[in-house]
């Protein structure tokens, strides 16, 4: 068995998918998702063999690859007053809310808004759940990336672009001394999924 971590969203879109294909390429080696809302999903806590993670992980003994790049997304009450009607936001826009972030596994930060001028006000929140709670409560506002809404609609929640949003990258990560067995394959695999929608992969240690 290959278990994979992840902490809100595993690789959205992709993932079933992934699950298809995995079953019937590789029959010998069951993958199994694992959710585990922690910085390395799980992985530094010994429940999963990789992971999938979106922040990079300083300090630790793993090695990772980009699989994938994502759109980065804003969410937002579906009644919103103001942005109801609009197909794309801009960073400096969603400065101007309250902005609810998670800050253990979510990929928000003030440090996101490179031209110096970020939300005043952030909102903490313990998962993706607590997140789209607040959020379609009209408490905030959230950026995250693209697999979100793939993972987790809510009613009175819209997804919509960032325009001048950085895209966020998708690893896999491991334990450098144990690679699990089929991890070359479980990489390739992903890549390819990312690669058909013309988001190119690199390889990248953390």
């Amino acid at each position: 068995m290959l278990r994979l971590g992840y902490a809100w969203a595993a690789i959205g879109r992709h993932t079933t998918p992934l699950l298809r294909r995995w079953s019937g390429r590789h029959p010998d080696i069951e993958l199994q998702l694992v959710r585990h809302n922690t910085p390395t999903s799980g992985l530094i806590e010994g429940h999963v063999d990789a992971a999938v993670v979106r922040t990079p992980v300083a300090g630790l003994r793993l090695d990772s690859v980009v699989v994938g790049l994502e759109r980065r997304l804003v969410a937002f009450a579906a009644d919103d007053p103001q942005w109801r009607r609009r197909r794309s936001l801009r960073m400096a826009e969603i400065a101007q809310r309250t902005v609810v972030i998670d800050p253990r596994t979510g990929t928000t930060t003030s440090e996101l808004w490179q031209d110096g001028s970020p939300p005043t006000r952030f909102i903490h929140s313990g998962d993706v759940d607590e997140w789209l709670d607040a959020i379609a409560a009209g408490q905030g506002v959230g950026v995250t990336a693209e697999a979100t809404a793939a993972h987790h609609s809510r009613p009175g929640v819209v997804f919509r672009p960032v325009a001048d949003g950085p895209p966020i990258p998708v690893h896999l990560a491991w334990w450098q001394a144990s690679p699990p067995p089929g991890l070359t394959d479980l990489i390739d695999e992903v890549a390819d999924l990312y690669r058909a929608t013309h988001r190119p992969a690199s390889k990248h240690l953390l």
